[in-house]
């Protein structure tokens, strides 16, 4: 997604070019290795799916897919979040957001070198592997790979052809980090943004005066957040009916691969492919904490804003200002979540859930 600016100064989509082309190397990608799975199961061929690059492949790809379908809608929230954005200084440093990007670019660019040190290290340790262990005589085995799969005309296993199959391969690793790093970026701006606007509301909140005579005042004040924070929860649920679909896939394919990884590490001997179970297991839990942390970040957002107006001098106001504040405090205790369709509410507590859920299918597999 390449993002940059129309000749109205909204934010757009400069060209979808990119998206199309690694859209096929994934598509490539996973005939490949369904076309693996059939000649092993159906046809009784030799056989040797990654899975490992299977799984985190679906994971990448549910994710990047997701964005396209809901560019249109993830652009006009973009632009939403552009106009709310404070453009004087002194309005930026009230709502903190001189910190707020530094500690997104912090992450950003820790994020980064992660993913680049990852990359680089996945990509560069099959064919150092294969070139200390080959057998021209004998297959390439899985360990000597980086994603696997078949691919026509016999160029897996083809000795001379090993160079083409392993920058196939990177390139279907680069468009798969392509997606989640994509993904993250948007999911995470998006979010920071509320979670800065519903700080600034509580803020505001919380310095108001209400021991003044100025009741009629006050009043005004209490109508204009009150209509502000109707309009933060409808970014939420904007934000919600965006995600909600990735994020409930996402979640239980992690779920899945978090304990199929922890049962193929116990029984792998080989520690190669023991490393390379682990790292997909490991990432995938990351990926997964990530997720549930920004949830509860949402959560404790809104849920505070019931504690301030509830603390607050509220019984000296005048009457209509009083039952106004009762049906607010009302309100407040909806408190806004990061979900799925209502079917799961990502936080810590459903992160701790889906260890759980992961350990317990992980011991029925070794029971069994």
């Amino acid at each position: 997604m390449h993002i940059g600016r129309d000749e109205f100064g909204r934010l757009c989509n400069k060209t979808q070019s990119v998206f199309y082309g690694t859209l096929v190397l994934h598509v490539c990608f996973f005939v490949g290795i369904l076309t693996e799975v059939v000649r092993g199961v159906l046809l009784g061929l030799p056989s040797n799916p990654n899975l490992p690059a299977l799984f985190i492949g679906i994971f990448f790809s549910v994710r990047g897919v997701m964005i396209y379908v809901k560019h249109a809608d993830i652009f006009e929230f973009l632009n939403i979040l552009d106009e709310e954005f404070p453009h004087d200084l002194a309005a930026q440093q009230a709502m903190r957001a001189p910190q707020i990007y530094e500690r997104f670019q912090v992450r950003y660019n820790y994020v980064a070198y992660i993913i680049q040190s990852a990359i680089v290290g996945f990509c560069a340790v099959p064919p150092i592997v294969y070139a200390f262990t080959r057998d021209v005589n004998g297959p390439i085995r899985e360990e000597q790979q980086l994603l696997g799969g078949w691919l026509p005309f016999g160029i897996r296993e083809n000795h001379n052809l090993y160079i083409l199959a392993w920058l196939y391969d990177i390139m279907c690793s680069c468009s798969g980090t392509a997606y989640f790093c994509t993904f993250d970026t948007i999911f995470n701006t998006m979010i920071l943004h509320i979670i800065m606007h519903l700080d600034d509301l509580a803020w505001q909140l919380q310095s108001l005066d209400l021991t003044s005579e100025a009741h009629s005042e006050i009043y005004k004040q209490f109508c204009r957040l009150i209509h502000r924070h109707r309009y933060l929860n409808s970014f939420c649920d904007k934000f919600n009916s965006i995600f909600n679909l990735s994020i409930m896939i996402t979640d239980l394919v992690a779920a899945a691969a978090i304990c199929f990884h922890l049962y193929l590490v116990t029984e792998t001997q080989d520690f190669l492919m023991k490393s390379r179970y682990m790292m997909v297991g490991v990432a995938l839990v990351a990926f997964t904490y990530e997720i549930c942390l920004r949830g509860t970040q949402l959560e404790e957002a809104s849920s505070k804003l019931n504690g301030i107006l509830y603390n607050q001098s509220w019984y000296v106001c005048d009457k209509r200002t009083r039952k106004l504040i009762l049906m607010w405090i009302k309100y407040t205790q909806c408190t806004k979540k990061l979900n799925a369709f209502g079917l799961m509410e990502l936080n810590m507590v459903h992160f701790s859930q889906i260890m759980n859920l992961a350990y317990r299918l992980f011991a029925f597999l070794k029971s069994a």
